[in-house]
């Protein structure tokens, strides 16, 4: 009797055992989990007449993100908003950050500079909750901020992958004589990396 209770013991741990491996099977998702959701970036290439000169004047990318294509940001470093974003090139290199004062630091997707141009790769959901579209303008300055060349019209592009934008500025209008500072292209584009 003993032999039959061992056994039925053993059989009734068995069936246990196996409705909890079969259980926890059935309860698995049918597809494995993915990697997440697709994060857009980016791209802005600025080109100079000259050569980037960081050391004796200051680059800037000033975003608005807030989705309203009506009111971007202007050349006027002093009167940029709270909420907008920029990217600052200067001696030290790259800073990305909010206007408010405060604000810390974002990191950069990346970030390049060759003799006449810079790019930055930023990636959208650092800038809180894009709208649909992003306003966005190039200044370079003095060392103190003041103005020697920027895009007449802020450019916007659609928070979409694919969307481009561009603007091919004047040379020789800037207010600097060196050519360091004459911003004459600027293309962006939404892309995934």
């Amino acid at each position: 009797m003993s032999k039959i209770r061992h056994l039925i013991y053993r059989i009734n741990l068995l069936i246990i055992i196996s409705l909890f491996i079969l259980s926890g099977c059935a309860r698995w998702p049918y597809d494995p989990p993915g990697p997440g959701e697709t994060e857009y970036q980016l791209k802005i290439t600025v080109e100079v007449a000259g050569e980037v000169n960081a050391e004796d004047g200051l680059y800037y990318i000033v975003l608005d993100a807030d989705g309203n294509s009506a009111d971007g940001p202007d050349e006027d470093i002093y009167f940029w908003e709270d909420e907008y974003y920029y990217v600052q090139l200067d001696d030290w290199g790259f800073e990305f950050t909010r206007v408010e004062e405060g604000s810390s630091s974002i990191a950069l997707t990346g970030s390049s500079i060759s003799d006449d141009e810079f790019q930055v790769i930023i990636n959208l959901n650092d800038l809180d909750n894009p709208g649909n579209s992003i306003d966005f303008n190039v200044v370079t300055t003095d060392t103190d901020n003041n103005a020697y060349d920027y895009l007449d019209n802020y450019l916007t592009i659609r928070a979409t992958l694919g969307s481009t934008a561009e603007d091919y500025d004047s040379q020789g209008d800037s207010e600097s004589e060196e050519d360091n500072f004459d911003i004459i292209g600027v293309t962006a584009e939404i892309v995934i990396l």
